[in-house]
């Protein structure tokens, strides 16, 4: 089934996702296409998803503009909302050194959003995308068992890398609702995960150019300052 997209404020919008409980809207950049690797975006999305320094620049670069950009957008008072990341399947707490939660903290200064790496606290599990069946990464996030703290915001955005069919999100978002039920939560990725086949845009051209152009500035950005170091 393909997952459509409306185009907001630059980004990929996702009323639904294949699971989507308890989430209100998720975004992404563009596609991390499974099997077309060499696509320009899609490169970027992996050298990201496995650690690469320079990609972590560019991404950020991207999220410093593209974040605050769509908080306006949707009208939301960034008081009222608060940034948190998603946890990586070996955490049972955000690390702050990690990309992901330091972009978020980030970007949560640049909006005057609200901030925390501990809203949310998990098991530790497998990592679900060495799984390859989707009923195995359901038994697999059933081990992780999400909590969250209270949260004092009207919007709790989630940061993660890369969205595939929306599982994990959905039970961040339930592990949200259970204990703050009267927030909207949104998920904030670099990527959605997608075959060609099911992809509408398969070379990622509606990705704004201004939005490649920060991707290059921030790995230019890490060159000059890694060389001066």
């Amino acid at each position: 089934m393909m997952i459509t997209h409306n185009m907001v404020a630059g980004w990929m919008g996702f009323p639904y996702l294949s699971i989507c409980n308890g989430l209100t809207y998720s975004y992404a950049i563009g596609y991390k296409l499974k099997d077309k690797t060499v696509e320009h975006w899609t490169a970027r999305f992996i050298r990201f998803k496995n650690k690469n320094n320079k990609a972590e620049w560019g991404g950020a670069t991207v999220f410093y503009e593209a974040v605050p950009a769509l908080v306006k957008h949707l009208g939301i008072d960034p008081e009222r909302a608060m940034f948190i990341p998603a946890l990586s399947s070996s955490e049972t707490m955000a690390d702050k050194d990690r990309a992901v939660p330091w972009i978020a903290k980030e970007c949560a200064r640049l909006c005057g959003a609200q901030y925390t790496r501990k809203a949310l606290t998990k098991q530790v599990h497998q990592k679900i995308h060495t799984i390859y069946s989707g009923e195995g990464r359901t038994a697999e996030l059933d081990k992780a068992n999400y909590q969250s703290i209270k949260i004092d915001a009207d919007h709790v955005f989630v940061f993660d890398d890369i969205i595939t069919r929306g599982d994990t999100l959905s039970r961040i978002a339930q592990a949200v609702l259970a204990a703050n039920p009267k927030c909207k939560v949104y998920g904030m990725a670099f990527a959605k995960a997608e075959s060609v086949a099911y992809c509408p845009n398969p070379d990622n051209d509606q990705v704004p150019a201004r939005w490649d152009d920060l991707w290059k500035q921030g790995e230019q950005e890490h060159d000059a300052k890694h060389k001066k170091g």
